[in-house]
């Protein structure tokens, strides 16, 4: 047989307890990417699906996309900015 498949019992074992528990917890991130990604106006089938395949790393580029409420406040912040910015500029003109 190959060789990655006659594996002694107890070590067959281990990388089966490992691969449940990885997939225990993609499966929890996955509900959770489901639940989170409505809020950022993102498809939560997409992206449970994604997060149950590939894990947390789909579940942080998740995150990573603001939402609405985060981009408001963003677009607000940097309006105050260049409000602030343009009265600096002009009174230390020589």
């Amino acid at each position: 047989g190959f060789p990655l498949t006659n594996l002694p019992d107890p070590l067959r074992g281990a990388l089966q307890g490992g691969l449940g528990t990885i997939y225990l917890i993609n499966t929890i991130l996955a509900v959770l990417a489901a639940i989170s990604a409505p809020s950022r106006k993102q498809p939560p089938l997409l992206w449970g699906a994604k997060t149950f395949a590939v894990g947390g790393i789909a579940y942080d580029q998740l995150m990573q996309i603001p939402t609405p409420e985060e981009l408001k406040e963003r677009e607000r912040r940097e309006e105050e900015k260049r409000t602030l910015g343009r009265g600096r500029g002009r009174r230390n003109r020589n």
